[in-house]
């Protein structure tokens, strides 16, 4: 049974090989061999034919079926041949990204002639650009070598980014991950101010997972926005504190209760709240409560209350504390985050509020009779009452930190991305400046507290008098904002690869903002300054800052 099935096994490597040898004579060059004449057979298979879309950018020829066509002569109703070229680069960015109308694959290429592009674009990955194309003679070829003088491709819209090449993960990206996108003889140019938070200035973005190559090319950035100032609290005062009310006479009643505190609601559940008036009686005056809020520790008996007259005569409420003063806020500090539309930097800090003032303390209240001078037969027989604590100013509000100065990028490229500069040039410009902190606000005034009542005989047994409320501290000055970066590349999470023969630097970068209120020779409160670099990764370490 086995050596039946072996025979006919035989048999049909027997007959493949002749097909093969068949194969072999009409295919000419292509060979077919065996090492053991019976068992099994290989075949040579003949290299592909070179694409004629294969090339360098600077000498292969370009042919319709190569690439879309665009010229600033075109017409977006075309199909983007070369005798019929579109209008605008995005048109053509999107005829080569897409299958066409014959059913073939896309292009993935577009033919660039050289003039002004007042666009931005966004570029699938794996979709190549082919700028500086000379197509007065209709041939379409490159009109190098790279000298900012020839007429490359310039893309300078007036607003946003000009550049921004689509991550791996974008719908419209093409679909092979090692898919790179080639940026050739072009021209890029951002204006200043251009990107999406009207401060900074960049040229060019890779999306995250982004691949791509620049090549032959110029990518500028614009000068970054200067930060506005923080806006200053208030000019005029805090709300200011409430008069004390005053205490009753004697021998005006006979419950002669110490007079009611009274409050200055600051906001934010802040108050600041005078003592309470003694009670005056017919032997002894009730004592002042304190005013609020009191000061912790309170080592100088601050809006302390008065003690009521008993042998001795009544005492006055004291005087509240002052609220404290806010200090200076800090200065915005680090570097920054890089993000899909761009960097967005650092306020400086706040000024925090200023410390509301305590009320004061109330006045004791007062006696109606002793031994030798009572309240007359047939009145009432008590003493007067302490008048209250005036209450506290508010605290001044404080001002606002000084907004971030704009960054000068020329490339930015996010996570994931790869980034190779060859034979090109990336330049970052001027950082805009951060803005000055605001300044603070002056605390309200503290207000004097209420009059204690009086007693008709005798001056001796009139109640006391109120303290006055405390002066609201002043608000705290803000910090100023953090200086613009400027950077030829900035990277986070990214690849960057730049070859000898590129020039990638930074221009000047931006100093902090104020602190407010500061004097320009004061670095209290000021703003760091942004970073001058050809390459600043965002990922790593921060830099200590220049001393």
């Amino acid at each position: 049974m086995r050596s039946r099935s072996m025979g006919r096994r035989r048999e049909v490597l027997r007959s493949l090989a002749a097909v093969a040898f068949g194969l072999a004579g009409a295919a000419g060059n292509t060979g077919c061999y065996s090492d053991s004449c019976a068992d099994s057979y290989w075949c040579e298979v003949p290299p592909p034919e070179p694409s004629p879309c294969d090339g360098d950018p600077r000498t292969a020829t370009a042919l319709d079926v190569c690439g879309v066509f665009v010229s600033e002569q075109g017409d977006d109703n075309s199909a983007g041949t070369k005798d019929a070229p579109v209008r605008t680069l995005q048109r053509a960015i999107g005829l080569a990204a897409h299958v066409r109308r014959d059913g073939q694959a896309p292009t993935r290429r577009v033919y660039a002639c050289g003039g002004l592009f007042e666009e931005d674009i966004s570029l699938p990955q794996g979709v190549e650009l082919w700028g500086g194309r000379l197509c007065a003679g209709g041939d379409w070829s490159y009109g190098g070598p790279l000298d900012e003088q020839n007429a490359l491709t310039v893309i300078a819209p007036p607003v946003g980014i000009p550049v921004r090449v689509l991550g791996g993960d974008d719908d419209a990206a093409i679909a092979e991950e090692d898919a790179t996108s080639v940026i050739f003889g072009v021209r890029v140019e951002a204006a200043d101010a251009s990107a999406s938070d009207g401060k900074s200035s960049i040229a060019m973005i890779l999306e995250h997972g982004a691949r791509t190559i620049v090549q032959s090319s110029v990518i500028l950035a614009g000068d970054g926005k200067d930060g506005e100032p923080g806006e200053d609290a208030p000019s005029f005062r805090a709300k200011a504190g409430v008069v004390g009310n005053d205490g009753v006479d004697a021998c005006t009643t006979n419950a002669a209760p110490g007079a009611l505190p009274v409050v200055t609601v600051c906001g934010d559940g802040i108050e600041s709240t005078g003592g309470e008036g003694g009670d005056g009686g017919p032997e002894m005056g009730g004592d002042g409560t304190s005013g609020l809020p009191e000061p912790v520790g309170n080592a100088d008996e601050q809006g302390l209350g008065g003690f009521g007259g008993s042998s001795m005569p009544c005492k006055n409420g004291k005087n509240g504390a002052v609220g404290a003063d806010a200090e200076r806020a800090a200065g915005a500090a680090g570097a920054g985050l890089l993000g899909i539309d761009g960097w967005v930097g650092v306020r400086g800090k706040d000024g925090e509020k200023g410390g509301v003032g305590q009320g004061g303390g109330a006045g004791g209240g007062g006696k109606g009779r002793d031994a030798t001078v009572a309240c007359p037969a047939g009145r009432p027989q008590a003493g007067a009452a302490g008048g209250s604590g005036g209450s506290g100013g508010c605290g001044g509000r404080g001002g606002q930190g000084g907004d971030y100065g704009g960054a000068s990028i020329g490339i930015v490229a996010l996570q994931r991305s790869d980034l190779t500069i060859k034979d090109s040039k990336v330049l970052g410009a001027k950082g805009g400046d951060g803005g000055a902190g605001g300044t603070g606000q002056w605390g309200g005034s503290g207000v004097s507290g209420g009059l204690g009542g009086k007693h008709p005989l005798n001056d001796s047994w009139n109640a006391c008098r109120g303290g006055s409320g405390g002066d609201g501290g002043r608000g705290g000055d803000a910090g100023g904002g953090l200086g613009g970066h400027s950077l030829g590349i900035g990277s986070v999470g990214a690849s960057v690869a730049i070859l000898e023969t590129s020039t990638v630097s930074p221009g000047q970068a931006g100093t902090g903002g104020r602190g407010g209120n500061a004097i320009p020779e004061s670095e209290l409160g000021q703003g760091r300054s942004g970073t001058a670099a050809f390459w600043y990764r965002f990922d790593a370490p921060d830099p200590e800052p220049p001393q």
